[in-house]
């Protein structure tokens, strides 16, 4: 299993010190589900004898040299960066870039070369290109357009059929709209096209042929470390084309044996690809350092194929809640407590039942599990 974890204190340093990233006042932070994915990072790493900081990439105080005091810096709690679609890409290049220039072996997870790459995503035409199935996807500078144009335009790719319409830099269905017949557009179509005109959009306007077997769900396959961890089945509610939580979509864990064998085999081609793309540095020891640690491959299937969505490899939830992923962390922690105190509220959360339902159920039993992990944030 990959072991995310052990990769941090692979740093060398006999008490490492570990900076998790995050885009709003860390005293603001609500370290529990819904409000936080992978919550439960910083106090794992803090209970194996890591020195933990968690710091807001925003501060103006943040600075190359500032983070090049630490041996492993981790994007895993930076919700939200999206929402800042100049400044980040920007903090990457004139921060993390020259912390890692002052100080080689720091290790930023994932690499700020794969962060870069990650934030916009014209990435899935390289991954179209090099073999890999998508959905039919345009990107239109709408910059070039107005409601007249576009709309001519988008007839002119889609015709009649539905399709999704989003912004290449976006999480969590910011943004995103359902277009059932771009030749006859409704009121509420022209409303948000005019809107994203006049107001602009974070990066180009995606425009996607909309999928119907997203009904079935939307495997995300989680990879630490170079090998396959678990896999997750989100799928929308009734009427519903998007699968995140707060549009009432479920979730539930999907054993390896029923993951389609065409999901898992084009999952691994994508991580094979870029590990290619992205190769590990050589440090001044001779150690390998990869720059590509986890990710997070979602998509759906068609006709007996896998057809890519997205890749998450930022801050992508890895659902260490779920039933193989605190098997996961059991390695993680050194006695068996540890694995006790983790596994049993998260047995809920896999289920397949709503978001709200699963908050409902579970919430108070996880919260004061994380009590220890609220000092580091004060």
């Amino acid at each position: 299993m990959g072991n995310l974890v052990s990769l941090i204190f692979r740093s060398g340093a006999s008490r490492p010190r570990i900076l998790f990233l995050v885009t709003q006042d860390p005293k603001s932070i609500r370290p529990e589900w819904p409000y936080y994915q992978n919550w439960m990072l910083p106090s794992i790493v803090k209970d194996r004898g890591g020195d933990v900081d968690i710091l807001c990439w925003r501060d103006p105080s943040m600075n190359g040299y500032t983070v090049s005091q630490y041996d492993v810096v981790s994007f895993l709690w930076c919700n939200n960066y999206h929402n800042h679609p100049i400044e980040f890409p920007n903090f990457l290049r004139n921060t993390l870039i020259p912390a890692q220039k002052l100080k080689p072996d720091i290790h930023i997870m994932n690499d700020p070369e794969v962060a870069l790459w990650n934030t916009d995503k014209h990435y899935l035409l390289g991954l179209a290109k090099a073999g890999f199935g998508i959905p039919q996807t345009a990107f239109l500078d709408l910059r070039q357009y107005n409601i007249s144009s576009l709309l001519a335009h988008i007839g002119s790719i889609a015709g009649s059929r539905p399709q999704v319409l989003k912004p290449a830099i976006s999480g969590s269905a910011k943004m995103t709209h359902w277009l059932e017949n771009p030749r006859s557009p409704s009121s509420n179509d022209l409303d948000f096209l005019e809107t994203a005109l006049s107001q602009g959009m974070d990066g180009d306007l995606i425009l996607q042929e909309y999928q119907k077997t997203i009904s079935d769900g939307e495997y995300s396959l989680i990879f630490i470390n170079d090998e396959y961890v678990h896999t997750i089945l989100k799928t929308p509610q009734s009427g519903e084309f998007r699968c995140q939580g707060e549009f009432g979509g479920s979730v539930k864990e999907i054993a390896k044996n029923d993951v389609p064998k065409a999901a898992l085999e084009t999952g691994h081609g994508i991580m094979a690809h870029l590990r290619k793309k992205f190769p590990p540095k050589i440090l001044r020891d001779g150690s390998v350092r990869a720059k590509l640690v986890y990710a997070r491959i979602d998509g759906i299937m068609k006709d007996g194929h896998f057809l890519l969505m997205e890749v998450e490899a930022i801050e992508p939830h890895l659902w260490f809640e779920s039933g193989a992923g605190a098997r996961g962390l059991d390695e993680f922690n050194t006695h068996k407590t540890s694995h006790e105190k983790w596994i049993e509220p998260y047995n809920d959360l896999v289920k397949p039942m709503s978001f709200p339902q699963t908050l409902t159920h579970t919430h108070v039993v996880v919260s004061w599990k994380l009590e220890a992990q609220s000092t580091l944030l004060e």
